[in-house]
């Protein structure tokens, strides 16, 4: 739809007419089908008894039988090998057997049997969601291996049980958490690893393995089409390891859906240089870990779609090689967070661009899609010319247009904000805000119209994006037109760099009438910034 017919609103306006044109500006970039999709979601929502009789009607076999496939063990293998290295991997062991969870930076104790609704407790529902995840399962079973003691496993498989004793689907309140077809994209694939590597004991495999086949039909009638993205990503990639591990009718069908549409998925949402169409780090690197994931999980029985994750793996790898601070961790773009340098390191290994990550270390001035990017041994500057994010899904895109981020002697300087939570609270309204990057803005607006959790209004669009060389300086410049509804229809940033220093940077709006500028720049937490008398700054 043409960007050129826009409509226009302003603080003062009536809020039913300013609600009117948020949600036309949201609407206006969804495909058709989502909409379509969401509505179907809806309805399944409210079905709470018929989707449990649906989900069980078909019969299952007297034992569901498992498929001659080593690709779900071996990722399991690899896992658990990595975590019983780490050291906080075994005392998060020890702390979910004393029925203490951990999750976003927050503590919870619970009952046992587990309170999985986590009714008693003030708990937003990202930390359910991870409750419901169960990767936490993994870290018991890596503290067997690394302690040669089976009880670990023991308390894994006893929670298992307790999870399907507690949460039928019978009970409707079970759809938004422990049902919810993302988490069950989550939960599979860990139950799988941990089947593969420490099976249950005998009395009680039949039903584990029967409630994993329920929870993989659910999941298959409740593919995620109304958000797509990272969450499609993810159902499709629990369906291929799920398949790649039982056997039958089902079975084939899984790996059929996830053979016919992972590929598509990725042509989608994998941009010509490698990045994630999302624009954030953080869920990027997840993508590519699902990616790498289903290659395994499929190398023996689906040898074409491995081989086409093989080469969607080696250009995000690539892509992430490039925009890693010189600590070795991701810029905290759109909804993203330090993901930490050994799980970084693992997961570059295991797509193996090492050739690409020689060159990524000597870059001077390097253009990378909608990236710019200067690397000099242990300084680094990364230039964002791109969109804030997917605009069919703009759930974890900010209003970013034209951040930078910058380490130098291989320490971050100037960094993004990140995330912080996804409650619909004040500070996730700022970490999506203008104010919180590093980036000009013009009367105390934001470039997008950000609001509720996840949308997003009204938002600008980047252009004219350049680059090149003057003498020793190497440079880029891009604009936006964020603040067209503003009476400044440009906004222009100019970056240039040389070895040795300086750094130059320009900001630029062109426009009519009188505007409020401000250009912020925000400094790590172990900086420190002295202001001097002759309008510089000491750091």
């Amino acid at each position: 739809m043409s960007m050129k017919h826009h409509c226009r609103y302003t603080k003062d306006m009536p809020e039913s007419r300013h609600s009117v044109i948020r949600w036309w500006h949201l609407l206006r970039y969804h495909h058709t089908s989502q909409l379509a999709m969401r509505l179907v979601r809806t309805a399944h929502n409210r079905m709470g008894r018929m989707l449990w009789r649906h989900c069980t009607a078909h019969g299952l076999p007297d034992v569901p039988s498992l498929r001659m496939n080593s690709g779900p063990a071996i990722l399991a293998e690899r896992e658990l090998t990595a975590r019983a290295r780490r050291e906080d991997v075994c005392k998060n062991a020890k702390r979910v057997d004393e029925g203490r969870y951990r999750f976003l930076g927050r503590e919870i104790a619970l009952p046992d049997p587990l309170d999985w609704r986590v009714e008693d407790a003030a708990a937003n529902q990202l930390w359910r969601f991870h409750l419901h995840y169960h990767d936490y399962l993994l870290d018991l079973a890596a503290r067997t291996i690394a302690e040669d003691e089976p009880r670990w496993t023991d308390r894994a498989w006893s929670l298992v049980l307790d999870w399907i004793d507690g949460n039928r689907l019978e009970d409707r309140r079970v759809l938004n958490d422990a049902w919810h077809p993302y988490c069950i994209s989550r939960r599979l694939p860990v139950w799988v690893g941990l089947f593969s590597v420490a099976p249950p004991p005998e009395p009680i495999r039949e039903r584990i393995l029967t409630s994993m086949i329920w929870q993989a039909r659910y999941l298959e009638r409740h593919l995620e089409w109304d958000l797509r993205g990272n969450h499609l990503l993810e159902n499709l990639r629990a369906l291929a390891i799920t398949g790649s591990f039982f056997e039958g009718r089902d079975a084939d069908r899984w790996l059929s859906i996830a053979n016919r549409e992972f590929p598509k998925q990725l042509a989608e949402q994998i941009l010509p240089h490698g990045e994630h169409f999302e624009r954030a780090p953080g869920y990027h690197t997840e993508m590519l870990a699902a990616v790498l994931d289903v290659r395994d999980a499929t190398q023996a029985i689906l040898p074409d779609l491995a081989r086409c994750c093989e080469k969607a793996a080696t250009t995000m790898a690539a892509f992430l090689c490039v925009i890693l601070h010189p600590d070795g961790d991701i810029p905290l773009l759109g909804d993203s967070c330090l993901v930490g340098r050994e799980r970084l390191e693992q997961l570059l290994e295991r797509a193996e661009p090492h050739d690409i990550r020689k060159r990524s270390e000597a870059c001077k001035g390097q253009r990378l899609g909608d990236y710019w990017l200067w690397r000099q041994k242990g300084d680094f500057l990364l230039f964002d010319a791109g969109a804030v994010g997917a605009d069919a899904l703009p759930a974890h895109a900010h209003a970013d247009l034209l951040t930078i981020e910058a380490s130098v002697g291989g320490r971050r300087l100037l960094v993004d904000s990140g995330v912080f939570s996804y409650d619909d609270e004040p500070m996730r309204q700022y970490c999506r805000s203008t104010a919180a990057h590093n980036v000009l803005q013009i009367d105390g607006e934001d470039q997008c119209d950000m609001w509720s959790r996840f949308r997003m209004g009204y938002r600008g669009q980047p252009s004219r994006f350049n680059s090149g060389q003057i003498k020793d300086f190497a440079w880029a410049s891009a604009a936006h037109n964020a603040y067209r509804r503003h009476g400044v229809p440009h906004v222009g940033r100019w970056i240039a760099c040389r070895p040795g220093g300086p750094w130059l940077c320009v900001d630029s709006a062109d426009g009519a009438g009188c505007h409020r500028l401000t250009s912020r720049l925000h400094f790590h937490p172990g900086v420190e910034v002295r202001p001097c008398a002759d309008n510089t700054l000491q750091v």
